[in-house]
């Protein structure tokens, strides 16, 4: 049996040697075969650097098979003589159908009608033919003709006026990289968010502005720890929905020319972000949470921000406010310890209940029991390089929601209008 795959040779015996010697990932194709001398069954391993082949005994020479993600099409074969392992990938359908041989190989159980006897045939693979790791998909003939690879890492299917993501995509384990761009997609199957190596999203020119909010369940699972780049840009949103908080490895995010009058209350624990462009929106004010930005770009031009820096009068401290319900102290540490959920843990009422939650500029949610109070931002003090549209401004009104006394006097909010309390 043949299989085509990718291979990271790794010789055990440099492990402890100051620099462990190991090898990238090669394309190449792996003969489980018998020898046509010996007659014992091999490994013959071959790549455009090797094309006569390294051979590799099975027989009482095989130490471990770590299978442990072979669902993602991944496997080691860690043999004795020589101390080698190798490292594969490959096919799903193709590496489970390989380890199954070889596992009827060692119980001796393979019958001659399983295996190709003779190795004569056996070569290296060309470059051809190794499944692809990226894919422009031109027109909508070419999606429906030639399918999905598994082994995609890169997809972009811009441009293809689809009003809807083929569920195919929600296969592709290994991808990096999806643009869907320029199509007139409204929403997402919240299934894709159990693609573990998204890192890119590219959404730009659709229609997520028709999306009702229950629609951007999406937003979470998996893509809490992997999505690195979103963009959003030119899509007629009229909000940006609350569950981007769940983003919580966010570097960029793109919000441009949309009709965005306001930014999510908690947009500012999005710890991990260092870009964020907002250009050509309706913008008056930021949420307080955003004090605890630190970036690196921030492009806020064409808002309707004013720089009116108002006068400090002498403080006028609120109120104590009333102790919080259980229900409330329980979502706040849900929310806090950034504990995943959905429809299938808790009831929708309560999701949606999490999912509304306002955020003081400490970091901690808040729901019914808040101090609403406006302030001013001074750009400067959360992004190195910043892009407005009037020239001078230099400060821009928040609207802040506090969890207590402390954060109201810590923080200094005490400028303006009496402060609001609930």
């Amino acid at each position: 049996m043949r299989l085509i795959c990718t291979v990271c040779l790794v010789n055990r015996s440099f492990a402890n040697a100051p620099v462990t010697l190991k090898r990238k990932h090669v394309k190449s194709t792996l003969a489980l075969c018998k020898h046509p001398k010996s007659g014992e069954f091999c490994f013959i391993l071959f790549s455009a650097q090797n094309k006569n082949g390294t051979k590799y005994d099975i027989k009482n020479n095989i130490l471990k098979v770590l299978n442990r993600f072979v669902s993602e099409g991944k496997v080691t074969i860690q043999l004795k003589k020589p101390e080698h392992d190798l490292c594969i990938q490959a096919e799903t359908i193709q590496i489970k159908s390989f380890l199954l041989l070889l596992k009827k190989v060692l119980e001796n159980k393979v019958s001659a009608q399983e295996f190709m006897i003779s190795s004569m045939s056996v070569t290296a693979i060309n470059a051809n033919d190794v499944a692809p790791k990226k894919l422009v998909v031109m027109k909508s003939s070419d999606y429906a003709s030639k399918g999905l690879p598994r082994s995609l890492e890169i997809l972009h299917m811009s441009g293809l006026k689809r009003c809807s993501l083929n569920r195919s995509v929600l296969l592709l384990v290994r991808l990096r990289t999806l643009d869907i761009s320029d199509n007139l997609i409204e929403f997402l199957p919240e299934e894709i968010n159990k693609l573990s190596n998204l890192q890119e999203l590219n959404l730009n020119s659709n229609e997520f502005g028709k999306s009702a909010p229950r629609k951007w369940d999406w937003m979470g699972g998996n893509l809490s720890k992997s999505l690195k780049c979103l963009k959003l840009c030119n899509n007629h949103m009229k909000y940006v929905p609350n569950q981007i908080v769940k983003l919580y490895s966010l570097v960029s995010l793109s919000l441009d020319n949309n009709e965005l009058t306001v930014l999510p209350s908690g947009i500012g624990n999005l710890r991990s972000l260092r870009i964020l462009t907002a250009g050509s929106n309706q913008l008056s004010s930021l949420p307080g949470s955003v004090k605890k930005w630190r970036l690196e770009e921030l492009d806020l031009s064409h808002n309707n921000f004013h720089d009116a820096e108002q006068n400090n009068p002498a403080a006028i401290f609120p109120k104590p406010l009333p102790v919080c319900t259980l229900k409330e102290y329980a979502a706040k540490r849900v929310l806090f310890a950034r504990l995943s959920y959905n429809c299938e843990t808790l009831p929708l009422t309560v999701i949606k209940w999490l999912d509304l939650a306002k955020y003081c500029v400490c970091g901690k949610a808040c729901f019914d029991q808040f101090i609403k109070h406006p302030h001013m931002l001074s750009l400067s003090s959360v992004s190195k390089n910043i892009s407005v549209s009037a020239a001078g401004i230099f400060y821009v009104p928040m609207e802040c929601y506090l969890c207590s006394i402390k954060c109201f006097s810590s923080a200094n909010y005490n400028r303006g209008r009496q402060p609001i309390v609930r």
